[in-house]
């Protein structure tokens, strides 16, 4: 697995990166395999460079009608709901390109948290190729907790992680919920995956996911290796000093 850091000024800069990334991966994936399929996530960061995904120049440099999206959790509550991560999303970037709306692929949060996840890893394999037992995602977006989480992976649960998609009860800072969310059975077959993180609040976090004593169940994030692909962690400097 390759591992990179990449340093921004501030959220702002790093916001802009992550956005300007986003548009010359689809571009590229669309030339060499015709379709980009990428998994979003929620959180501040991320949806500052969904805006700039979606203003000029960036929304015309991304080849959207060639753009499959996923999310990598979802609460399990309607798409209406100004705490669902699909729904922060459509009003932030979905909206405002030319997307097509069956490009899109949301948790089906109508169904039962079960089915849902079903029904959510059913969809996966629709996009997997032939060779594939799962979908291999061209760029995965992953935020970091402050207890060391991402997607809905939280510490101390990782005997679930047995399926690409799983139900679980999570609570982080103070909003528990039932959440669909993506295992590292599904992450890890990606081409390449993004960590955005941001903050003097993620730099104990970030430490122990960059450090060299391993353990994935006190530090979810740490299951973050692709079996072929790379990590590109995207960090400011409030982060990164902290981290240091």
């Amino acid at each position: 697995m390759n591992r990179e850091v990449l340093i921004s000024e501030n959220s702002e800069a790093l916001a802009k990166t992550f956005a300007e990334h986003f548009a010359k991966q689809a571009l590229q994936a669309v030339e060499e395999r015709g379709r980009f399929l990428a998994v979003l996530s929620g959180g501040g960061t991320p949806l500052k460079a969904y805006r700039l995904l979606a203003e000029s120049p960036l929304r015309e440099s991304v080849p959207w009608q060639d753009v499959h999206l996923f999310w990598g959790d979802e609460r399990h509550i309607s798409h209406d709901d100004l705490q669902s991560n699909f729904y922060q999303a459509r009003e932030a970037l979905l909206k405002h390109v030319n997307i097509p709306e069956e490009n899109l692929h949301p948790v089906q949060t109508h169904l039962q948290p079960d089915k849902a996840a079903e029904a959510y890893e059913e969809t996966l394999l629709s996009y997997a190729e032939a060779s594939q037992n799962c979908v291999r995602f061209d760029l995965v977006l992953l935020g970091l907790g402050n207890d060391g989480h991402t997607a809905s992976l939280f510490p101390s649960q990782s005997a679930l992680w047995k399926n690409p998609v799983i139900v679980t009860e999570g609570s982080y800072q103070g909003r528990p919920a039932t959440r669909i969310t993506m295992t590292p059975l599904a992450f890890n077959q990606a081409r390449e995956i993004v960590f955005l993180v941001s903050g003097a609040g993620k730099a104990e976090a970030l430490t122990a996911a960059l450090g060299e004593i391993r353990d994935v169940d006190r530090f979810p994030s740490q299951s973050i290796e692709p079996t072929d692909g790379s990590v590109l962690w995207m960090v400011d400097k409030d982060a990164r000093e902290g981290e240091q």
